[in-house]
């Protein structure tokens, strides 16, 4: 957030869809800043390894979409 606030740079971040909740307050304080960083989050399909649900959090995609000027976008996704 700093860096985008600062204007240099547009920075992102990456991570596990199911681990987004650890930076939740993070991704809050940029949208409600209409700061200009870019979270991709990944390993949210019904085919995934041994662990199975574990990294299928669809919870946690009603969480993202509460968030005022966030903008999230999932593949073959009706919303």
């Amino acid at each position: 957030n700093g860096m985008s606030a600062h204007g240099a740079i547009r920075p992102f971040c990456a991570t596990f869809l199911n681990f987004i909740s650890y930076a939740l307050g993070a991704v809050r304080v940029s949208a409600l800043s209409n700061l200009a960083v870019l979270y991709i989050m990944t390993h949210d399909s019904i085919g995934l390894g041994e662990d199975g649900p574990t990294h299928q959090p669809v919870e946690m995609l009603e969480s993202l979409r509460s968030v005022p000027n966030l903008l999230v976008m999932r593949p073959a996704d009706k919303n």
